[in-house]
């Protein structure tokens, strides 16, 4: 093909993404928000629940503090309680009369959340209302549509495209689409010998093109705010500034009984980070620490991944048989290490000594007390009984697509505060659930899992909190 047809295709293939950039972008302008003009600083609580404030002063999007100024919310309407009990330990208690009619879809997502976490006796910590999130995204997603459909209802915002624009730029995508399947017909590299189907090279990057371009203009379809809903958010952000001058910073939550809806609605506006940072309903569980009822009582449990000494960092939580191929494959490294150490302490302090003795024991014996150690853990199993607190992964070796992971399971016995994760097999872990009540075998020496049972299933795995 000659260049000055290389340079039509190559042409043609501009202009059409040019077309479709700039419709986009003038459909994009064209239903931005309403703009947001802050209110006079006023005391005026009328109006929208805290989290739809939270949603209208985020810009029309779902904030981090919709989900816990809801729970203030049904807190100081009576729907459940907040009790201060310590410094660390607050409780939330339902009510005994209460339950979850008259409430929107976003209360009642938050509501069933607390009922799943609570005790038989109607009690949750509120530290642990990030337990039994492995399901998280899920039900955050869940939240935040719920959310965003009552600002729907409500008049305050809408989706960017209407379905008149989903036809258009789907329309309007065919252009750059056809335009690219014809530029790689053309201009397909052919290999000598091997025969080409332009037909079928059209189709598919056409098809690709129009997908990626499809996918990009659903991206941008964002929630806009209505004209309503610009008035209301100014409004609210005239309460943000009025309530600036109080200090509900050092608020806790259980202080909902005294503040009522003014906490809430603090919490909502971004006012109230004590109060938020308490009520972790929508945050991912920490790692490190996790809340334990077992034995009957909420209590927080302090998580570590290793064992005791140096070698627990190294050995803790492997089977036995990857201890013993530490051990070997430490002895094969320290080896060489020790007789260039030995030979220049010989050489420079006189140090009497084979090197090369000297690091053949040292490194014999690292391999023994490690075969040993291994040996003597599988000797020396004990059972505990408690309840899974952690369960998590953690990748280990990356090679292209494919992950190996190493598997912990954190198990609250009742007689410490502070627990070592266990290292346990995939399939073993994949059969556990944070808050089942476990039976298991397990070594001293290196923390590992010999076998495992569900003597009481937990109540996350009824799928409430997905």
């Amino acid at each position: 093909m000659d260049t000055i047809n290389v340079a039509l295709v190559v042409g043609a293939v501009i202009v059409g993404f040019a077309l479709w950039a700039g419709l986009v972008t003038a459909l994009a302008v064209s239903t931005r928000s309403a703009p947001i003009r802050p209110g006079a600083a006023t005391y005026d609580l009328s109006g929208e629940p805290p989290a739809l404030v939270a949603f209208l002063t985020a810009r029309f999007r779902a904030g981090e503090t919709a989900a816990p100024a809801t729970v203030l919310d049904l807190a100081a309407r009576g729907v459940l309680s907040l009790e201060h009990i310590g410094p660390e330990l607050s409780l939330i208690r339902l009510r005994r009369q209460s339950s979850r009619d008259g409430l929107n879809r976003y209360e009642r997502l938050v509501y069933d959340r607390i009922v799943s976490l609570a005790t038989a006796d109607g009690v949750v910590a509120t530290g642990a209302l990030a337990e039994g999130s492995r399901q998280l995204n899920s039900w955050r997603k869940k939240f935040d549509n719920a959310v965003r459909d009552a600002s729907r209802d409500a008049g305050l915002s809408e989706a960017r495209w209407h379905r008149s624009h989903h036809v258009i730029l789907a329309a309007a995508a065919v252009l750059p689409a056809f335009t690219s399947g014809i530029a790689w017909a053309v201009l397909m590299p052919v290999t000598e010998g091997e025969e080409t189907d332009p037909i079928g090279g059209f189709i598919a990057s056409a098809a690709i093109v129009y997908a990626v371009l499809m996918l990009i203009a659903e991206r941008l379809n964002s929630e806009r705010g209505t004209p309503e809903g610009a008035r209301a958010a100014g409004h609210w952000l005239g309460v943000r500034a009025q309530y600036k001058t109080l200090s509900f910073q050092d608020k806790p939550a259980a202080s909902v009984t005294i503040w009522g809806r003014e906490l809430a609605y603090a919490a909502a506006l971004g006012l109230a980070d004590r109060a938020v940072v308490s009520l972790p309903i929508a945050v991912p569980a920490d790692c490190g620490q996790a809340w334990s009822d077992f034995g009957g009582l909420w209590h927080l449990v302090q998580v570590r991944y290793r064992g005791d000494g140096p070698h627990g960092r190294v050995i803790w939580g492997r089977s036995p048989r990857d201890a013993a191929g530490v051990a070997l494959l430490t002895a094969v490294i320290t080896m060489p290490v020790v007789v260039i150490a030995t030979a220049l302490l010989s050489a420079f302090a006189g140090l009497p000594g084979d090197p090369v003795s000297l690091g053949l024991l040292l490194s014999a014996l690292i391999a023994v007390a490690g075969l040993a150690l291994a040996a003597s853990d599988s000797a020396s199993q004990s059972t505990i009984n408690g309840q899974v607190v952690r369960l998590r992964r953690r990748a280990v070796k990356r090679s292209g697509d494919s992950v190996t992971y190493r598997y912990w399971v954190a198990i609250d016995d009742g007689t410490s505060r502070r627990v070592n994760a266990l290292g346990i097999d995939e399939p073993a872990w994949s059969s556990l659930t944070e808050g089942d009540v476990v039976e298991a075998r397990a070594g001293h020496r290196l923390g590992w899992v010999y076998g495992i049972r569900v003597v009481q299933s937990s109540r996350f795995r009824d799928g409430t909190l997905a």
